[in-house]
């Protein structure tokens, strides 16, 4: 008698490498305290009982020389100090994240190391944001007047300020193109970078080294406009879906993250990245401060 695999069990099998040589592969070093965040991605739902109920997020934490190679394999701290196996947390419904960028050691210390500058493109949604109800209707006519949409829903809600924010999603099909025409269209500008498929489009890593902590931010905003991107990803303790684990928004059709480009082997550097794409990041207000104490110290 043959034994019936389980739903989802030969992507495992076939990616169950991809989340050890991701961190490898931004730098992670054998005495990093790497910081994890597991979180609700089936919107509350806890599978196996017939009610709703929300599932808490989960913080856990484990140092990169301890960490199991395969997926089906890792087990991390809790705060607790209680070891647990991550992709059965996955199977059951957590989307599993990771800190990208490096700190001191405890997951408030300060963060001493750009291990990446990077960019989330969601191919899945269409918002838009108006004051008047006309203006959200114009939005919405707009985008079922375009031959070339697929949507699957359109919710449109109203914030405590009165504004009226419309959340479109596309389906499956249209996401397909539009992931199809975003690899065509920037090709040339990604092509030596880490680059991380998901259920809805990609996560795009460009792999530093002697990251400058204070040019973070204006490069992940000027990153941001130039792909088009979500411009909410600019925080320094930013996480970001690990490859090797579900998309597991919809538990009946898990999506499985992937990475599909490893990237160059010698990292980037800022000077470099803001050159080769004609970044212009903004002068934050700490090198501002820092320009005008140098100025005056040559200027006395």
């Amino acid at each position: 008698m043959t034994q019936r695999r389980a739903k989802g069990s030969a992507p495992v099998q076939l990616y169950s490498g991809h989340a050890y040589r991701f961190l490898e592969k931004l730098g992670c070093k054998p005495n990093d305290q790497l910081h994890f965040l597991l979180v609700s991605d089936s919107k509350g739902k806890n599978r196996g009982h017939s009610f709703a109920t929300e599932l808490p997020a989960i913080t856990l934490r484990k140092p990169f020389r301890s960490l199991e190679k395969l997926a089906p394999r890792i087990k991390l701290f809790s705060r607790r100090n209680k070891l647990v196996n991550v992709l059965w947390l996955n199977k059951k419904g957590y989307a599993v994240f990771v800190e990208i960028n490096g700190r001191e050691s405890e997951k408030d210390s300060p963060f001493n190391a750009i291990r990446a500058q990077f960019i989330d493109v969601d191919l899945n949604k269409i918002s838009a944001r108006c004051k008047t109800k006309e203006q959200i209707q114009q939005k919405i006519d707009a985008i079922l007047s375009d031959p070339s949409e697929q949507l699957q829903s359109i919710t449109l809600t109203q914030n405590k300020n009165g504004q009226y924010q419309l959340l479109a999603q596309r389906t499956r099909q249209r996401v397909a193109e539009l992931k199809k025409q975003f690899l065509n269209k920037h090709g040339e500008r990604i092509k030596d970078t880490m680059i991380v498929e998901t259920k809805n489009g990609y996560h795009i890593y460009w792999i530093m080294q002697d990251g400058n902590i204070n040019k973070f931010v204006p490069i992940q905003k000027a990153l941001a406009q130039t792909f088009d991107s979500d411009p909410m990803i600019t925080n320094l303790s930013r996480v970001m879906r690990i490859p090797g684990f579900y998309h597991m928004k919809n538990p009946e059709s898990p999506y499985m993250v992937k990475v599909i480009q490893w990237g160059r082997e010698k990292p980037f550097t800022q000077e470099e990245l803001i050159k080769r794409l004609e970044l212009k990041p903004a002068v934050t207000s700490k090198i501002k401060q820092k320009r005008r104490k140098l100025h005056a110290r040559k200027t006395s």
